[in-house]
C-alpha cells in the first residue's frame, strides 16, 4: 500500500502549528525532512506524529532548539516526565539557535514604511525559532523601545505606533494556541484602566505569561474599573495585571487602581506595572496592589504561580 503524504496546509491543520512555523522548524532545525514535488512539501504520517510530539514538548516550556536533536522516543519520555532535560534524554550537545537571521532593524524598517504584511512575516519567522521569553527580551521589548524613541523624536507617527501594537497583539494570539497547556497552574487577566491607551506593557507581560505555560485573559486597554472587576468575577484569575502609565495624572490613575483593589475579590491578586511617576507610585502603594518594577520581577511572580521558563 502506498504511504499517504500530506501537504503542508493539511499538516498545519492537523498539528495546530502554523505554516510559517513548520517551514522555519524544518529549515533551521531539520526537525523533519518532508518530500517535495510540484505541489511543494509533502509530509509522511511519521512526520506528522513527530510534529505532534514536538508541539506537546514546546507547550510544556521546552525550546524547539533543544528538542530538534531528540528522537521520537526521547520526546515521548520528555513529555511523560517533564522534569527530564535534553541531556538526560541523550542529546549530547546543545542545539540552541544562533542569532536570528532576521534582524530587528528589518522589522522596524517594515513598520516605518507601514508594510504590515512584511513586518508580520518577519516577526512570525522570529517567533518560530525563539522561545516566547527570548521573543519578548530579544525582539518585542527592544522593538517597543525603538518605536517609542522614534515616535518621541518625530521619526515615526501614531500610525506606526498603532501598527506595532497590532503586530504584537497578533503575535500574542499566535503564541497562545502553540503554548497552551490543558490544565495551566494559574490564569492571569491583563488590562489597562480608563484613559490608559498604552498597550505595550501588558502585551509583553501576557507573552511572558503564555510562554511560561500559564493561562491568560487579555482584555486590552482603556477599561473602566467596574468592567475589569466584572471580568475577574467571571473568569476567576489568580491575578489581575494592570498597565498604568498615568497619562491623565496621579489622581485619576490612583483612583482607578483603588476602585479595582477595593472591589476585586480578596483571593485575586492585583499587580500594577509601568508606573514612572513617583507620585502615582506612592498612591498605588497605599492600596493592596503589588508594584511590578520590571520584567525580571514579573517573571519571579509568574514563577511563583507555576510558570516555567
Amino acid at each position: 500500500m502506498k504511504t499517504p503524504l500530506y501537504p503542508i496546509r493539511a499538516v498545519s491543520k492537523q498539528t495546530g502549528i502554523s505554516i510559517d512555523t513548520l517551514r522555519a522548524w524544518e529549515r533551521r532545525y531539520k526537525v523533519v525532512t518532508p518530500q517535495r514535488d510540484e505541489r511543494g512539501r509533502l509530509f509522511t504520517e511519521a512526520d506528522v506524529q513527530r510534529l505532534h510530539l514536538l508541539r506537546s514538548a514546546v507547550e510544556r516550556g521546552h525550546a524547539i532548539g533543544q528538542l530538534a536533536a531528540l528522537s521520537d522516543e526521547e520526546l515521548q519520555g520528555l513529555i511523560a516526565n517533564p522534569v527530564m532535560t535534553a541531556i538526560e534524554t541523550g542529546a549530547a550537545k546543545s542545539v540552541r539557535p544562533n542569532k536570528p537571521s532576521i534582524e530587528l532593524n528589518e522589522v522596524l524598517a517594515a513598520i516605518e514604511r507601514l508594510d504590515y504584511a512584511e513586518a508580520e512575516r518577519k516577526l512570525a519567522l522570529l517567533a518560530a525559532v525563539l522561545t516566547p521569553r527570548e521573543l519578548v527580551h530579544q525582539v518585542a521589548l527592544p522593538l517597543m523601545r525603538q518605536v517609542g524613541e522614534a515616535w518621541h523624536e518625530g521619526r515615526l507617527g501614531i500610525a506606526q505606533e498603532h501598527m506595532t501594537s497590532s503586530l504584537l497583539r497578533n503575535l500574542l494570539g499566535a503564541l497562545v494556541p502553540l503554548h497552551r497547556r490543558s490544565s495551566p497552574p494559574a490564569k492571569l487577566l491583563f488590562a489597562t484602566p480608563s484613559g490608559e491607551h498604552h498597550e505595550f506593557g501588558i502585551l509583553l507581560s501576557a507573552m511572558l505569561t503564555v510562554g511560561g505555560g500559564l493561562g491568560i485573559v487579555y482584555l486590552g486597554t482603556n477599561l473602566p474599573a467596574e468592567e475589569i472587576v466584572g471580568a475577574a468575577h467571571k473568569t476567576a484569575p489568580q491575578a489581575v495585571v494592570l498597565g498604568l502609565i498615568g497619562v491623565n495624572g496621579a489622581k485619576v490613575a490612583s483612583n482607578e487602581v483603588q476602585l479595582v483593589a477595593h472591589k476585586l475579590p480578596a483571593q485575586i491578586e492585583l499587580w500594577v506595572g509601568g508606573i514612572k511617576e513617583p507620585e502615582i507610585s506612592q498612591e498605588v502603594r497605599k492600596t493592596r496592589a503589588l508594584m511590578i518594577e520590571d520584567f525580571a520581577m514579573l517573571e519571579q511572580h509568574l514563577t511563583r504561580l507555576g510558570a516555567r521558563f
